[in-house]
């Protein structure tokens, strides 16, 4: 019991000292808390897009904050914290207004990403800069901090979980929305403290503080053999599968096209990981390693660009292949750093990392501006070849070759994706605000996604559309109205109302686990009916005699009948995407008639 209580004490302790230690970044902690507690109960006033900008930026502020001070533990002549702790507030401003949107974008989500990996190899690296404190030591630290709060924050929540199931099941209700405060709580306020309160004060040379790094730079055994004779052996293993690869490139002369890049840069990553690990361990397998990988993993590099290379000639560059690319220079930069340096200090690895992430945000060489150049030259190169623009106008065609119109298809599907679409002076702003409904209009054809391939005997893409010569017939019914479904907004997302006979009912999309639609129309309190839309879609694949076409009104239509509602759905045109059976693509626009029976 006393163990337990000087554990109990021990930890209020560390938590108490590291509020006072990194007071702004809990400040951030506890507001990141806060707007995911608004978040999760999802009140109908509040703005999602909103807080999802507090939250960007909350995460910002919250690794900078980090980042400050470690700072000025290392240099301990700055001593105006004051002063670099209101210019990091500033900083964080200035992300909001600047670096986030009213919408959520995956540009944004990217940024973040980026600009997160950079402030924490920035707050890795301070203490141990110029060599004044073992960087091995340093990342030892930091693992081992952060694998128990990961471990604690887990256990935690599992314990709560369960103790909040068994008071639902055998007491009384508790609304499900707990178990995501729980969640919140621990996972965004807890454990990002405890694992602060872990990590040593590197750089001071009080008697605690050095008793503290003691015990964090103390190397676990377990770890030891992890990392000795568990990890190195098997990525040794798997850098023979690569070399032997690569000298059936050699002999073959077959280069590869896709699947190595990911697979080099996930190698480099893992192993990088491993050598700073490793760093401060002298057995023989630790220290051949450090010897042999920054060597071996040059030619591998090399290999991953002309796949990269293959990739960008055919298809232009994309921020996934950009930073594919970047990572493989990253990678022979290290290496050779690794290589030539007697020191072969590790640190210079999460110093370039930090450098390589920030230039990847900072136009022009940034990801998000050469792609859209590279994408928007390629689509614009397609339509001039076709003369689909004259005096910088768009031109619809439906004469062109299918490969072209693949091409266009994809491309265009990718920039209207990212938001580059609208910047493109040809483009017509008639047709932003419904880009699939209008691609048609756009470019005079639907999109085109029947590019075969090898072995491909199901036909895994379908545009349909209404044949506009079709006359439609509104007898019987009360009403007709336009809705939009698509598979990939948010699940249970409400799409459409109407009032019939004095009584209010909700129109409502639900999609299950593979992306196939369920629309459900509600009261006020109850399902009135539901119209599914799985043995339609499978319906329209075994009918259709080609993946894109006009159909009669017949053919689109579903009809549901009850006590309270009749219902006919006719659809206007519909794109559905088979290509991974289990994450299915469905977008379609339709008419949608009620009556009461």
């Amino acid at each position: 019991m006393s163990r337990i209580k000087s554990f109990i004490s021990s930890m209020a302790y560390n938590l108490k000292a590291t509020i006072i230690r990194f007071p702004v970044t809990i400040v951030f902690l506890a507001s990141l808390s806060a707007v995911m507690f608004l978040i999760i109960e999802d009140y109908s006033s509040l703005d999602i897009d909103l807080l999802s900008r507090y939250m960007f930026a909350g995460i910002f502020g919250a690794l900078s904050a980090t980042a400050v001070r470690f700072m000025l533990e290392r240099f301990e002549g700055l001593k105006n914290s004051l002063l670099f702790y209101g210019a990091t507030i500033v900083l964080t401003a200035g992300y909001y207004y600047f670096m986030t949107n009213d919408e959520f974008s995956n540009k944004m989500f990217i940024h973040l990403l980026v600009i997160s990996f950079a402030l924490f190899a920035a707050y890795l690296y301070l203490p141990s800069s110029k060599n004044a404190v073992n960087f091995g030591n340093v990342a030892l630290a930091h693992f081992k901090a952060a694998f128990t709060s990961i471990l604690y924050g887990i256990v935690l929540y599992l314990g709560i979980a369960a103790i909040i199931g068994a008071i639902d099941i055998l007491l009384y209700e508790i609304d499900s929305k707990s178990y995501a405060h729980a969640a919140n709580i621990i996972f965004i306020f807890f454990t990002p403290l405890y694992y602060l309160s872990l990590l040593p004060k590197f750089n001071s040379k009080d008697e605690d503080d050095t008793a503290k790094k003691e015990i964090s730079f103390m190397y676990p055994k377990f770890l030891d053999i992890l990392v000795s004779y568990i990890t190195i052996p098997l990525i040794t293993a798997f850098t023979g599968v690569l070399i032997i690869y690569f000298i059936k490139i050699l002999a073959t002369g077959v280069w590869p096209v896709g699947q190595v890049g990911p697979m080099v840069l996930g190698y480099s990553a893992a192993g990088y990981f491993i050598y700073i690990l490793s760093s401060n361990l002298n057995n023989k397998f630790s220290v051949l390693y450090r010897k042999l990988f920054p060597i071996v993993l040059i030619p591998l590099v090399v290999m991953q660009f002309v796949s990269s290379y293959i990739r960008i000639d055919a298809y232009g560059i994309t921020e996934s292949r950009y930073y594919v690319v970047l990572f493989g220079i990253f990678s022979i930069v290290c290496a050779l750093v690794l290589i030539l340096d007697k020191k072969k200090n590790p640190n210079t690895i999460v110093l370039l990392s930090a450098i390589f992430a920030l230039m990847s945000i900072i136009p022009p060489v940034d990801a998000f501006t050469v792609s859209k150049n590279s994408q928007e030259k390629r689509l614009t190169e397609i339509l001039v070849r076709n003369n689909m623009i004259v005096n910088g106008e768009i031109v619809k065609k439906s004469d062109i070759s299918n490969d072209d119109k693949f091409e266009i298809t994809n491309i265009s599907n990718y920039m209207q994706g990212m938001g580059y679409l609208d910047d493109m002076d040809w483009f017509p702003e008639q047709y932003a605000y419904n880009y699939w409904g209008n691609f048609r209009n756009i470019y005079g054809f639907e999109q085109y996604y029947d590019r075969e391939f090898p072995g491909q005997d199901e036909t895994l893409y379908l545009n349909a559309m209404l044949d506009e010569n079709e006359k439609i017939n509104i007898e019987n019914y009360d009403m007709f109205f336009k809705i939009y479904i698509h598979n990939k907004r948010e699940p249970d997302e409400d799409i459409g109302e109407f009032s019939l006979k004095g009584k209010n009912y909700i129109i409502r999309q639900i999609f299950d686990e593979k992306g196939y639609i369920t629309i459900t129309i509600l009261d006020d309190t109850n399902t009135v009916i539901e119209i599914s839309m799985k043995e339609f879609i499978d319906g329209l694949f075994e009918k259709a005699n080609e993946p894109k076409g006009l159909m009669d009104k017949e053919t689109l239509t579903i009809e549901k009948q009850n006590d309270e509602l009749k219902v006919k759905l006719l659809i206007n045109d519909i794109n559905v995407d088979k290509y991974n059976p289990d994450d299915i693509y469905i977008y379609a626009n339709a008419f949608m008639f009620v009556a009461a029976p």
